[in-house]
């Protein structure tokens, strides 16, 4: 569950960033919202979430062949 938390907060602020770009219309903040770190910290937020969703998942299916017999 920390690694799907931990992956949206990432993912929120990248898209804040966008998003405060847009609204300030600086170009400091247009070069780091293009940059290739961002673009990394984008794809390491999606790794997490999609870990997090793997980790969740398999618990749910840990609990779910506990109850069948």
């Amino acid at each position: 569950m920390a690694y799907l938390i931990s992956g949206a907060v990432l993912l929120f602020f990248v898209l804040g960033l966008f998003w405060l770009k847009d609204e300030l219309r600086s170009p400091r903040l247009a070069r780091l919202a293009y940059s290739e770190f961002t673009m990394r910290l984008a794809v390491i937020a999606a790794g997490l979430m999609l870990v997090g969703a793997v980790v969740i998942a398999g618990d749910v299916w840990s609990r779910v062949v506990e109850v069948l017999p």
